[in-house]
């Protein structure tokens, strides 16, 4: 390449060609806003989040729930609202400072009228009620209003803040003339013009009496990303011509002493707490800077708050936010840091926490993305720079130094409280890192299609792959990986060896493509790697070379579906064998899994080698295999995989000592899946089941016959020969009873 007749520098084509291609991604990045970009962009800033860790617990909120504990001890939801009016009375007491509740109180609790209250006043009072106690009970009937008394604590508090929520669909409203007064009266001016994605159509409020008797109203809705994930938090909502606050903003507001109509909001930039300017973007987002997991603000138990059990000292002084979580509530939604879902309630406490922090997350604002256009164009000019001038060793090194700098100094800005772009900076220097190593090596990466060459016709496309991207891989020597291994092998192979004694490509033929084929296809399927295959026995295991979370799950599923294709293949054989004349001699097959920790990798020697599996888990999978046909079983199951597959319907078979261990160990079968595992009838077999087994091992031969009288009355054909197992071992311990130290272990002599 030349420039005006003369050649480029060393390294400025590099430098240049780098730029060009950094920019050009990055730009197109930035314009398009794919959701995929998104997505890891939101995923990038809960990393952020992990790498920063968990700030110190919160000094001015906490969170009163309404529990699985607090219904059990107070009732099934929704609670009395006399019980929310003592929690305020104890709230006011222990000296908290402003109490909000994330307790949309949109209906009376009482559905009595006005009017059905005086008739029963009235009915009192009649002369033909002579009985006092009847008299005091219509009395007491007619007074009886739970709102009544939370409204009456509301308004004695004088602090207590209720939430609003708006509906977003549906036919537009009014604005209720309670809400009047609780929306922006201040207006500052603004620099950026604001924009309004979200528009209320109608609002639900507490129940007037409630309403008129709180000291603020603020929203909880939830602004949601593209992910599902909530991150903002709306500090103004337009509605009928007004905007609406957060409850967290009236909460830090009423905390800070600050009087509602002194509260400014400045459309498109932020709002004013006193002397404190809270920014947000033109919409009026505020980025939720998240403390830590679940707990990060001190949390109790509403129903320990009603029995005085809270300590005043961990509520005085702060901001009480009351909520409910519970198992089938759905105000929780994931944060940063795991997958441990965080109350909305406690959300909701965190924003007011950031409020009164003075600790904000802006998310990218101006000048920032011409600046990070900048350092872009800047690093990728050093990645071209190194790409031409630095050893081969080098190289890579040298692209990924720019991706370090770009990935460090988005995570100290973070520090700042800025939320910079991370994704489309580094993808466009990865691009451009990409270019110049294209441009230096050539585009054919050889080695990468001598390896798909080599290994196409040994390993499944996705192994093939990996192998692949990472060569170093096809080096002896391998991992340590948690994986769940198969053994499957066919029952009687010999008796259907016979019927091919004069055509062995018929033999052939059945067991590679009616047999090992479709067997196949359903282990690849729900992501198993075949090892291996030995004559009719197939060995396959989960979660190597990929990462498969429910691999255990998987081997289940694999097992289950390999025994009902067997049914389809035998109903096939018996249609052929009719149509030659043969004794059909149906393929019945023994399958064991195990669940262990196993050397995975590349094993053989240095002219031949194979991806496999090596361990004691690979060798236990094996002998389970063999003991189905000690308890006529298709399917054996170690205890580990029960454990890493909870969800089977499973039943225990026995505790055994399988040959060449002597540790023993509960070995399962299969019988169905979760709705087998949740069927009335399944749930009564396992219990007799157990029971039975309770019985053998305690002894108990005349209880267990019992028992397995029982289990033998629930129908389940495919466990006869298991029962039958059992009824031997009953009568021959009644007539040789085993030593009082048995152990109730089977020690396995075969494999």
């Amino acid at each position: 390449m030349r420039w005006r007749g003369r050649a480029w520098p060393r390294g400025l084509r590099e430098g240049a060609l780098a730029v060009v291609v950094a920019l050009g991604v990055q730009l197109s990045l930035t314009v398009a806003d794919p959701t995929l970009i998104r997505g890891l962009e939101t995923a990038s800033l809960d990393l952020r989040f992990r790498l920063r860790g968990s700030m110190p617990e919160a000094a001015h909120t906490a969170v009163i729930l309404v529990d699985d504990r607090s219904l059990a001890a107070l009732g099934r939801p929704p609670l009395t609202r006399r019980l929310y009016a003592k929690a305020v009375q104890l709230l006011d007491q222990a000296g908290v400072k402003i109490i909000a509740f994330d307790l949309l109180f949109a209906e009376p609790e009482q559905p009595l009228s006005n009017e059905a209250r005086a008739a029963i006043r009235d009915a009192a009072a009649l002369p033909q009620i002579a009985d006092t106690a009847e008299r005091r009970l219509l009395a007491h009937l007619a007074d009886d209003d739970p709102d009544a008394d939370l409204a009456a604590a509301l308004k004695k508090s004088g602090k207590a803040l209720l939430p609003l929520a708006f509906a977003f669909q549906g036919k537009e409203g009014e604005e209720p003339d309670v809400l009047a007064s609780q929306t922006y009266q201040k207006l500052d001016p603004s620099i950026n013009e604001p924009v309004f994605p979200l528009q209320p159509k109608a609002a639900v409020l507490p129940v007037s009496p409630l309403a008129e008797a709180a000291a603020g109203l603020g929203h909880v809705n939830i602004a949601f990303d593209r992910d599902g994930a909530p991150r903002y938090d709306y500090v103004a909502l337009p509605f009928s011509g007004d905007f609406v606050a957060s409850l967290p903003v009236r909460a830090a507001a009423a905390y800070l002493g600050l009087q509602w109509p002194d509260v400014g909001l400045q459309l498109g930039d932020g709002i004013r707490l006193g002397d404190q300017f809270v920014p947000t973007d033109p919409a009026m987002r505020l980025v939720v800077d998240y403390r830590g997991p679940r707990g990060a603000i001190p949390t109790f138990s509403f129903v320990d708050l009603i029995e005085g059990k809270v300590p005043a000292e961990r509520l005085k002084g702060r901001i009480v936010f009351i909520g409910a979580s519970f198992i089938g509530s759905s105000d929780a939604y994931e944060g940063p840091f795991g997958s441990t879902q965080i109350p909305g309630t406690e959300r909701l406490a965190t924003i007011a926490e950031m409020l009164l922090s003075h600790h904000f997350i802006r998310e990218n604002p101006p000048p920032w993305p011409e600046i990070g256009i900048g350092v872009v164009a800047v690093l990728a000019l050093a990645t071209g720079l190194a790409g031409a001038l630095l050893p081969t060793r080098l190289v890579a090194l040298g692209g990924l130094a720019p991706i370090a700098v770009c990935l460090g100094g988005a995570q100290f800005a973070f520090l700042q409280g800025l939320w910079l772009p991370l994704v489309a900076p580094v993808a466009a220097l990865m691009a451009a890192s990409a270019s110049v190593m294209l441009f230096r090596y050539g585009f054919v990466d050889q080695q990468r299609r001598r390896i798909q060459i080599a290994f196409r016709h040994y390993l499944t496309p996705d192994q093939v792959d990996v192998l692949a991207a990472h060569p170093e891989r096809l080096q002896l020597g391998g991992e340590t990986r948690m994986i769940s291994v198969m053994f499957s092998d066919i029952r009687g192979f010999t008796s259907i060896s016979e019927q091919f004694k004069s055509n062995p490509q018929g033999l052939s033929r059945l067991i590679n493509q009616g047999f090992l084929s479709p067997m196949t296809r359903l282990i690849m399927g729900r992501r198993g790697t075949i090892d291996k295959y030995m004559g009719d026995c197939i060995m396959a295991f989960w979660n190597a070379p990929l990462d498969d979370a429910q691999h255990a799950d998987h081997a289940c599923e694999s097992a289950l579906a390999m025994l009902t294709e067997l049914d389809q293949i035998n109903r096939r054989l018996e249609v052929e064998a009719a149509a030659d004349n043969r004794v059909f001699h149906p393929i019945h097959i023994g399958v064991g899994i195990n669940t262990g920790e196993c050397v995975v990798g590349n094993m053989g020697s240095d002219e031949r080698f194979a991806y496999t599996a090596m361990g004691d888990a690979v060798n236990l999978a094996s002998r389970l295999e063999g003991q189905s046909k000690t308890y006529g079983l298709p399917l054996v199951i170690g205890e580990a995989t029960r454990d890493a597959a909870p969800g089977w319907a499973a039943l225990e078979l026995d505790l055994i000592a399988v040959k060449g261990k002597a540790e023993a160990v509960r070995i399962f079968t299969v019988l169905g899946d979760a709705t087998v595992a949740a069927s009335p009838e399944f749930i009564m077999l396992n219990e007799r089941h157990a029971a039975m087994l309770t019985c053998y091992r305690s002894q108990n031969w005349q209880g267990g016959r019992a028992a397995l009288a029982q289990c033998r009355a629930c129908g389940e054909t495919r466990l006869t020969e298991l029962y039958d197992l059992y009824a031997e071992r009953f009568d021959y311990f009644a007539a040789n009873p085993p030593a009082a130290d048995w152990d109730g272990v089977f020690v396995a002599l075969s494999k």
